[in-house]
């Protein structure tokens, strides 16, 4: 009896840990940066699905911009907001984009 209880906890572990693993692939994120001197910084979060979001840092403004649904419907996306940064600690502050014009 003894060892089934041992057996049937390694079991229950193992599936925890395979539980987790999964859990924490769907959680994952994808970065890079660009080398153009200005420093910007990408972010798609979610993967590949409808609540996906492309986070872009500009290190100069110290501002993210957010486009949320990134990798669903139209190919042109508009930035949904922006958190304009000031120093580690003080208020974030989240704007909304401007509207692009359709008229050059």
């Amino acid at each position: 009896m003894h060892k089934v209880s041992v057996w049937l906890k390694n079991i229950l572990a193992l599936a925890g840990v395979l539980a987790l693993g999964l859990w924490l692939d769907a959680a994952r994120t994808a970065k890079a940066s660009s080398d153009d001197g200005e420093g910007v910084e990408f972010q798609l979060t979610s993967g590949m699905n409808p609540t996906s979001s492309l986070l872009v840092y500009q290190p100069g403004t110290k501002t993210v911009y957010v486009y949320q649904s990134a990798t669903t419907g139209n190919s042109a996306l508009q930035c949904s907001f922006m958190f304009q940064l000031t120093r580690p600690g003080e208020v974030i502050h989240r704007v909304a984009c401007r509207v692009p014009s359709l008229i050059p």
